[in-house]
């Protein structure tokens, strides 16, 4: 990549792909601008564009495209290198891009042009005023009269051109729109694009319709996609038994981290089902198969669920377990270790005792001590 291209590069990576609009830019002033394209796989290239003014206003997009976007560009000439000229028409308006191609990528300038055609139609549509600022977003996003059209045949009737913009930026595609009428889902403008950031696509929507969910809300369907549960997870659980788990409780599963993986292991450990509700208090305090194992290695098999989690909470490891072991405590009761760590004996604590001469004394003594300050 050539030093042009990587200080455009850092630029685009550290301006979001938005406008940000000055009002002191002449509307009728011809649009100029940078752009670079790499090559990806396939049929595949990133194409990023930049443009400042004034000395202190920006923009920057960068997505990706597929060749057929433009207009004079192919695979060869990217790999072949040379002379750069090649457009990006849309209805709006078209790029025309110049410049330089080498190792894949390539560099230049661009010069936006407004389609007056569009101009004139998108007036008869009830959009006018569209000065050049506004023509370059339209052609950017491919906010075309094809899409305004189509969308007005769905029901959405002349919708504000920033929420057209947003669509666009975020992929509403009337198909889209229509595969998920298809499911029962007819929503606003702005619930759909909430569905395209969060990623609910119909056959998120299908696979769980068809593990018995029927049709979720939709609000929840942006919930389940916000913390990870997928359809492979809900059936990871199924699979060890957990037959239709209630969505609410599956995020509650997914946001304190209890995966099918950690329900097998402690299987493995003799912890038949567990209760989900268990599931979770076990996560939340760190009770994990890690903890249990070495448990069992120092004599502590088939623990109670909520006495491993009282362990957790006033922190009894299998560290202190082997510290007092060597101090002649060994196999203490669970409910004595503890009471122990609840009033801060450690094996510090035992070894200073044993140190002044008070060998052999019982937990409860040792408590005691710690408690009315004979020793620290």
């Amino acid at each position: 990549m050539t030093r042009k291209m990587i200080s455009l590069m850092a630029i685009l990576a550290c301006v979001p792909a938005y406008f940000l609009w000055a009002q002191t830019h002449s509307n009728n002033e011809a649009i100029h601008g940078q752009w670079t394209l790499e090559l990806q796989s396939d049929n595949q290239v990133q194409f990023s564009i930049h443009r400042s003014w004034l000395g202190h206003n920006n923009y920057s997009s960068s997505s990706d495209y597929t060749l057929e976007s433009f207009r004079g560009l192919s695979r060869a000439q990217i790999e072949q290198g040379g002379v750069a000229k090649f457009e990006m028409v849309r209805d709006a308006g078209s790029l025309a891009c110049e410049g330089t191609f080498r190792n894949g990528e390539g560099g230049g300038t661009f010069t936006f042009s407004p389609n007056p055609e569009y101009v004139s139609a998108m007036n008869g549509l009830g959009y006018g005023g569209l000065d050049s600022e506004r023509l370059f977003e339209l052609a950017v996003h491919d906010v075309s009269r094809a899409y305004i059209q189509e969308l007005d045949g769905l029901g959405y009737h002349h919708l504000p051109l920033d929420q057209l913009v947003e669509m666009r930026i975020h992929g509403v595609s009337t198909a889209y729109i229509r595969e998920l009428r298809a499911l029962g889902y007819n929503l606003p403008p702005d619930e759909l694009v909430q569905f395209r950031i969060h990623g609910v696509t119909p056959e998120f929507a299908t696979a769980l319709k068809n593990l018995g969910y029927g049709t979720v809300p939709a609000d929840q369907l942006v919930q389940l996609r916000i913390h990870g549960v997928t359809p492979e997870y809900l059936k990871g659980f199924r699979d060890l038994g957990y037959d239709r788990i209630a969505l609410d409780d599956l995020v509650q599963l997914r946001i304190h981290g209890v995966s099918a993986d950690f329900v097998s292991r402690l299987r493995e450990l003799g912890y038949g089902r567990v209760d989900l509700d268990e599931l979770v208090q076990l996560r939340i305090h760190g009770v994990s198969p890690e903890f249990v194992k070495d448990l069992q290695t120092l004599g502590y098999k088939n623990v109670p669920l909520d006495d491993l989690v009282q362990m957790r909470i006033h922190g009894v490891s299998a560290d202190f377990i082997r510290e007092l072991k060597t101090y002649g405590y060994d196999h203490v009761p669970i409910s004595d270790l503890v009471q122990m760590r609840i009033h801060g004996v450690t094996g510090s604590t035992v070894q200073r005792l044993q140190a002044s001469g008070y060998k052999n004394l019982s937990i409860d003594q040792i408590v005691q001590m710690r408690i009315h300050g004979v020793v620290q």
